[in-house]
Order: structure tokens, then C-alpha cells, then sequence
């Protein structure tokens, strides 16, 4: 596993197809599958890579109760919606500021990433003010030395 530096920056305005999920985080690709049927039936088109948001952890939930979305940016002008019957949907997303961090290796080891950038947020005097996201920046079926992910978590100043 290779860590890459901490950076700050702002994410610009959004606009995402997302789909809510619940349970093991083990059912991502299966998750993106859906999401990806659900854009092609609503010809929709994926602007950049798949991103998840994390909105509890195995710490604070059982892995049942985890609450979690994959999502991909989509166009801009294109329209909000929701099909609240499979949970996927269009939204806007506002300008959001975050410190991030760049994981090489097994997305499922990203533990000690997560540590370091929580520390580098603790130590520079931020606050996490929202729910982390991964943005995969390599596809899962790469063998796990290659798989590339960009961790951020949304600050604010103290």
C-alpha cells in the first residue's frame, strides 16, 4: 500500500445519479451494476468516476444497519429525480470543501489512509462536517496492489 500526500481543496457544485444502499460494503460492485442499469435505462451518462459515501461505520452500527451510496457525476443541466421504489435517483450537490487523500492498494485495507487523514484534520484544526466519500479512481476487478482510490472527508474551520 502507498500513501500519497494530504491536499485541501474545493469541490465545485454537482450533480450526481445516486443509488442508496444498505448493509455490507462487500455488495459495492454489485451496487454500481445496479446503478449502472438504472443510468442506461434512464440514459444517463457517467461525467467521471464512481464515488461511494459512507454515512456510518461498523464502529457506531451492525454491518446491517450500514448506510452508504454509490454515485457518478452526471452533466450538470441534467434534471433531479427519484425512484424512490429502487432508491436511485438525480441531485445536486452543493460546493463542498475537503481534505483528501490518495490510497494505493486493496480498497479494503484503506484503514490506515482513513487514520492518517482524520489525524491531518485533528492536527491543522478542522472539524469533519459531513460523511466521507471514496472516489474509484480504478476498477475492481484490478488486482489489489493497482486499485486507486481518493479519500475525502468534508472539513470546516473550527
Amino acid at each position: 500500500m502507498v500513501i500519497q500526500d494530504i491536499t485541501f481543496k474545493e469541490i465545485p457544485p454537482r450533480t450526481i445519479v445516486y443509488l442508496q444502499c444498505r448493509g455490507s460494503w462487500r455488495q459495492l460492485p454489485e451496487m454500481l451494476e445496479r446503478l449502472n442499469k438504472y443510468m442506461s435505462q434512464a440514459s444517463l451518462r457517467a461525467v467521471g468516476p464512481a464515488s461511494g459515501v459512507y454515512y456510518n461505520t461498523p464502529n457506531e452500527v451492525s454491518i446491517q444497519d450500514l448506510k452508504w451510496e454509490v454515485f457518478y457525476p452526471v452533466p450538470t443541466n441534467t434534471p433531479e429525480s427519484s425512484d424512490d421504489k429502487m432508491g436511485a435517483g438525480v441531485r445536486n450537490l452543493p460546493e463542498t470543501r475537503i481534505a483528501s487523500i490518495l490510497h494505493r492498494g486493496s480498497y479494503r485495507k484503506a484503514g490506515s489512509s482513513y487514520e492518517r487523514l482524520e489525524e491531518w484534520i485533528k492536527r491543522e484544526g478542522f472539524r469533519v462536517c459531513g460523511p466521507s466519500e471514496e472516489v474509484y479512481l480504478s476498477v475492481f476487478d484490478m488486482p489489489s496492489e493497482k486499485q486507486t482510490m481518493e479519500i475525502r472527508i468534508p472539513v470546516s474551520s473550527t
